[in-house]
């Protein structure tokens, strides 16, 4: 697993629990389903072999994530409660961790390929 989705997981998830204590409406629905995107980042990695699609989620995680930035700030200065400060914080993390898992260009898990070794021209 790259070092940064753990962070874009935990924001996922931080984005989600801050909509449910803020009450959800229909930006809560949105939230939640970027939430959810940054949350499959890491589950992505853990659950497929290569890197192509955890890659591919991370990309759609990052893309997405500004969305999940504006409308979470549009809920603090409508209301500014404890929830909403949560759901802008996780929407801050899961955009930051998604965007910095595609910046790690190391392949977890992925195998050398066995070439076999040829003897040095004479």
């Amino acid at each position: 697993m790259r070092r940064a989705e753990p962070v874009a997981g935990l924001g996922g998830l931080v984005t989600i629990v801050g909509v449910l204590i803020a009450g959800v409406g229909v930006t809560g629905v949105l939230l939640i389903l970027l939430g959810l995107l940054a949350l499959a980042v890491p589950v992505m990695t853990l659950v497929t072999s290569g890197p192509a699609k955890s890659i591919g989620t991370a990309v759609l995680a990052g893309a997405l994530g500004w969305i999940g930035i504006v409308l979470a700030l549009i809920r603090v200065l409508d209301d500014a409660s404890t929830g909403n400060w949560l759901v802008l914080a996780g929407a801050v993390l899961a955009w930051v961790g998604s965007w910095l898992s595609m910046r790690d260009e190391s392949t977890p898990g992925a195998v050398a390929p066995d070439i076999p070794r040829r003897p040095a021209p004479t």
